[in-house]
């Protein structure tokens, strides 16, 4: 062990005293010192084998390394809060919209952690945001600053937006499909009904079914256009038109007899009733096909009236009568 340099020691002392003749002074001076001195080195010695047993030498090293830890205490709950916010959205959201094309979404529909979450553009996968964080941290700081900002209540009308988004595209591909239909269940009845009343002698009953078919073709024009199911339709198709189309085969086949007694006049005439009938509430299931339309028109027509008035272009308020 290479013995440390630097100071006059002990035995430069002891020189110090026999170059001023002081030896006899000197020895007893030294004599009286000595279990002090002894004691002194062995208690420095001690000091420094605890030292290197303990490590108490690094603690000021420890305490300039831990100067940096409430940054890093601050940025964890930042994430926390992001945690927090966020993992109520997933339960219910694939994915959270960035800007455009470029959304977060998770791995396999779970939330964990905001640094587990994948940055996708056009729905593709690209890279967790903990990838991004080594290779563009200042990207990644961005992130988790828009991130941060973000409170429970945007995100709550953000997933509300959405539903409505879904169920608009969802109302739209059932129009589509519609409208891609080319047969539909008023086609095949009117196609029936066509048939049965080709070759029937009463004019009324005749023009009549006309009227029915041609109510028909309107009414299914509408229902293509919309996207929703009416409980009217169902009943229409499933009840009232196979029960009409029994009907005139019945009434067909009587018709084609030679010989035609009171029985069937009086059938002819409910026939002939029957049918004005079921037109009346063919119009009336039409019309209210129309119902929301004419509620969205009023609305919009008396809130320009309002407008017009507010505006002074009106000088007189608009009656209902008018």
């Amino acid at each position: 062990m290479r013995r440390r340099r630097g100071g006059l020691g002990i035995f430069g002392f002891i020189l110090f005293i026999m170059m001023f003749d002081l030896i006899d002074y000197g020895i007893d001076l030294l004599y009286y010192f000595m279990p002090l001195i002894v004691f002194g080195l062995v208690g420095f010695g001690f000091a420094k084998l605890f030292q290197n047993l303990f490590g108490f030498s690094n603690t000021r090293q420890r305490k300039a390394t831990t100067y940096t830890y409430p940054q890093s205490n601050v940025r964890n709950a930042k994430l926390n809060s992001i945690d927090k916010v966020f993992s109520d959205y997933y339960k219910n959201n694939v994915s959270f919209v960035l800007f455009d094309d470029v959304s977060l979404c998770t791995k396999s529909g779970i939330y964990s952690t905001v640094d587990n979450l994948y940055v996708c553009y056009k729905d593709e996968k690209i890279c967790q945001l903990s990838e991004l964080k080594k290779s563009y941290p200042g990207a990644y700081e961005k992130i988790i600053e828009a991130l941060g900002k973000v409170t429970k209540r945007d995100l709550k009308a953000m997933t509300e937006a959405g539903k409505k988004k879904q169920d608009d595209s969802k109302k739209k591909e059932k129009k589509e499909e519609k409208k891609a239909n080319a047969f539909s269940q008023a086609d095949e009845f009117i196609d029936k009904i066509n048939s049965l009343n080709n070759g029937l002698n009463n004019e009324e009953v005749t023009n009549g079914l006309y009227q029915t078919c041609d109510l028909l073709k309107q009414i299914d024009v509408v229902d293509r256009e919309d996207g929703t199911v009416d409980p009217k339709l169902n009943k229409l198709y499933e009840y009232y038109l196979p029960i009409l189309e029994g009907i005139l085969t019945d009434y067909k086949r009587l018709s084609d007899s030679p010989i035609k007694g009171d029985d069937f006049k009086k059938c002819e005439t409910q026939l002939v009733k029957t049918i004005k009938l079921i037109n009346e509430a063919l119009k009336i299931i039409y019309n209210s096909l129309h119902e929301a339309d004419y509620m969205n028109l009023n609305a919009d027509i008396n809130t320009l009236q309002s407008l017009l008035k507010q505006d002074g272009y009106v000088e007189t308020p608009f009656n209902k009568e008018d």
